[in-house]
């Protein structure tokens, strides 16, 4: 296919190269771009520090992977010294909670620690790049992405979800066919990796199919994550989640 634009391009090749939600993997794709681009060129940013000190700095994911940038130890020095320094004032600052921890003044504390930490930056540049490949996916859609999408495994829930409010009807009308179709392919595999837990029915071989099936059914229902899990470590089966 030839496409109008370079993130309907990116769509195309995660499709052929990659299974399971090609726009979970899309928006991964963008946030390590974004990471690489604040690890090399904005770390020094003051807009940027100041943002990422309200919030307290990335994610626990995102502050994981900006580790794993090929010499960006010292860019990560500096965020993490600077969110340390914000940490401390706030220590200083904060007062000791009255009466029980189960009282409801500090379930609001917690709750408001936990909403400040939800505000990643790169999370946020993700969620904006998976909502607008879904709008040009759904806009540019043809019968060539039908068939590519099915053999790729299909989207997660959250992503479908999202796509049915923003295609036309009959967009609409032939995602839920192929999702149809591959949940309940999963959903047999499920039935049958379970049916043979039965002691009656342990001589019957596992497919890896029906030994990924839990995982799949993991990212199918919560989204894809960059974590392998090794399922058959002696023939070195292992399905990416």
């Amino acid at each position: 296919m030839t496409q109008p634009n370079a993130t309907l391009e990116a769509l195309e090749h995660i499709l052929r190269e990659q299974h399971g939600c090609f726009i979970c993997h899309y928006g991964r794709q963008s946030g390590r771009k974004y990471l690489d681009g604040v690890m090399y060129e904005s770390v020094n940013d003051f807009g940027l520090r100041q943002r990422l000190i309200k919030n307290m700095g990335f994610c626990a994911l995102h502050s994981q992977e900006i580790l794993t940038f090929p010499g960006a130890k010292l860019g990560a020095a500096v965020i993490e010294q600077a969110m340390l320094k914000e940490a401390l004032r706030q220590m200083s600052r904060a007062s000791a909670s009255r009466g029980s921890i189960f009282s409801r003044g500090h379930k609001r504390i917690h709750t408001s620690l936990i909403s400040q930490r939800n505000d990643c930056p790169a999370c946020l540049h993700e969620q904006d790049a998976e909502q607008r490949a879904i709008e040009e996916l759904v806009a540019h859609w043809d019968d060539a992405w039908a068939d590519l999408l099915e053999n790729a495994g299909g989207m997660c829930f959250n992503h479908l979800m999202i796509a049915l409010r923003l295609a036309p009807k009959s967009v609409s009308s032939t995602l839920k066919a192929i999702h149809e179709r591959l949940w309940e392919i999963l959903i047999a595999q499920l039935g049958e990796f379970i049916r043979k837990q039965d002691y009656r029915f342990r001589d019957e071989e596992i497919s890896m199919e029906e030994g990924a099936s839990s995982y799949r059914a993991v990212a199918v229902l919560t989204g894809e994550s960059k974590i392998v899990i090794p399922i058959k470590p002696a023939n070195g089966y292992h399905v990416e989640i």
